[in-house]
C-alpha cells in the first residue's frame, strides 16, 4: 500500500446565532438549531399559591439560623434568595422587604402590606418574634 501525502485549501464560516449555529465550508452549508438550556426568563416564576412575600419570610428565617444573629439587611436577604431564584429583580425584592415592615417609614406606599420584620433603622431589619424558629434559643435571647 502506497500513501501520497496532499492538502487542499478550505475556506470556511462559522455563524453562531442566539438559536443556532451555521457552519459553510467552501459551497457546503449546514444549519444546527438548539434550544439554549440557559434562557433568559424575565419574571421570576414561583409555585402555584406562592408570592414573592412567601419567598421574603422563608429567606428570613433561613438568615436568621444561617447567621445565628436576628439582624439583617435588604441586600443580604438579596443575596441568599438570588442563589435560589435567579431571575429574581432587586428592586421587587427591595419594595417587599420594605412592605413587610410594618414601622418602616415608606411602608405606607405600599398597598399590600404585612408584618413580619421590625425595621430598626439604617437599612437593618429584625424578624419578629412570632416567625422566629423556637428552637434557637441563642437567637430568641437576642
Amino acid at each position: 500500500m502506497q500513501e501520497i501525502p496532499f492538502s487542499i485549501p478550505v475556506s470556511g464560516v462559522v455563524r453562531i446565532n442566539e438559536g443556532s449555529i451555521t457552519i459553510t465550508i467552501n459551497r457546503a452549508e449546514t444549519a444546527i438549531s438548539f434550544e439554549s438550556a440557559h434562557t433568559k426568563q424575565k419574571r421570576i416564576s414561583l409555585e402555584k399559591g406562592r408570592t414573592l412575600f412567601d419567598v421574603v419570610l422563608e429567606t428570613a428565617r433561613e438568615m436568621v439560623i444561617m447567621t445565628g444573629e436576628n439582624r439583617f439587611s435588604a441586600a443580604q436577604l438579596y443575596g441568599v434568595a438570588l442563589e435560589r431564584y435567579p431571575t429574581l429583580k432587586r428592586n421587587s425584592w427591595g419594595s417587599h422587604v420594605i412592605a413587610s415592615a410594618a414601622n418602616h417609614p415608606s411602608q405606607r406606599y405600599y398597598g399590600s402590606k404585612r408584618d413580619y420584620f421590625r425595621y430598626l433603622g439604617d437599612g437593618t431589619y429584625s424578624l419578629k418574634d412570632i416567625y422566629l424558629d423556637k428552637s434557637n434559643e441563642k437567637i430568641n435571647q437576642q
